[in-house]
């Protein structure tokens, strides 16, 4: 799939000799200042250029800097008093939940996608409200700005109480209907109601729901299209100060990785785990780990 025209397809061998060297090249990098910033997934491979590459072992590695990595009781530590609000599709739901899993060290099976939910986890000491939303392509196009808020202060209300302040932050976005538009407005109508001082994060699309390999996709696009129109979304919050979170580039390479299915879909999986608790779910899927573990770092850094 090519998306870019300046860039070659297919591996293409880095300057680094070995895998170890790479990584201590990582780790003396300055750490990210965003959630958005482009890189390549990198993956170790066998000297015979013949030889098999370990995709397991991929790695999402930004160009100029490092996602800083938190230990569980770190991010427990910076987490505590905050309450975490997410509005979007399934692909945010998903990552919700990895993040849930990743704090709280296990995770319950949701009944449903399509339903507010709500969580108090680090013994009570922080909350995780969701709600769904993805009607975009149900609603005219005036409307949508409109009907995005309506649901946001449904789920405000929902969620109270809500505090005016960095302890509360909002992650929002899906699979499209994110335009800039939306975070103008969002902006305007969070200072209407008092709550300009939240923190919000913006989650980017990403490209397996769109791409033609989808069977989930009831209208492909193309993926040059794709990024041109979430580069200019990531550029507007960017200037109105908006943290993002992208998931376009970790996926677009990665794109025949998609899963598709009603609820469990997108690039994870739920999975039982050997517990003796018969409702324990562990979330599989690299792509979904890696983006959930940038959101983790925001959350703990802003």
């Amino acid at each position: 799939m090519i998306f870019n025209k300046e860039l070659p397809c297919g591996l293409q061998i880095t300057r680094y000799k070995t895998w170890q060297r790479l990584m201590q090249d990582l780790t003396a990098r300055p750490t990210c200042d965003t959630g958005y910033e482009e890189g390549s997934w990198v993956l170790p491979c066998a000297p015979d250029a013949n030889a098999s590459c370990y995709w397991r072992e991929a790695a999402w590695i930004p160009k100029r800097c490092r996602h800083e990595q938190f230990s569980r009781a770190e991010m427990l530590q910076n987490l505590s008093g905050r309450t975490l609000v997410f509005l979007g599709d399934s692909t945010l739901h998903a990552i919700m939940y990895s993040v849930l899993e990743l704090i709280n060290g296990t995770l319950i099976a949701p009944k449903t996608v399509k339903a507010y939910a709500e969580f108090a986890i680090n013994s009570n000491r922080t909350r995780i409200v969701f709600d769904y939303y993805r009607e975009h392509d149900k609603l005219p196009k005036t409307m949508e700005v409109d009907n995005s808020w309506n649901r946001f202060r449904q789920l405000i209300q929902r969620a109270q109480p809500i505090e005016n302040s960095r302890n509360t932050v909002l992650v929002f976005g899906g699979a499209e209907w994110i335009r800039p538009q939306h975070l103008h407005y969002l902006q305007l109508r969070l200072k209407e109601i008092g709550l300009q001082n939240i923190s919000t994060i913006f989650k980017s699309p990403s490209m397996g729901f769109w791409s033609w390999h989808s069977a989930s996709a009831s209208k492909p696009v193309e993926a040059g299209n794709l990024r041109r129109f979430t580069t200019e979304v990531l550029r507007t919050a960017r200037q109105l100060g908006v943290d993002v979170i992208d998931t376009f580039y970790p996926t677009v390479s990665r794109y025949k990785e998609f899963r598709s299915g009603s609820c469990a879909c997108h690039f994870h999986s739920l999975v039982a785990t050997n517990s003796k608790y018969p409702n324990q779910f562990h979330i599989e899927g690299p792509i979904n780990e890696v983006v959930s573990r940038i959101l983790l770092s925001r959350l703990c850094k802003i």
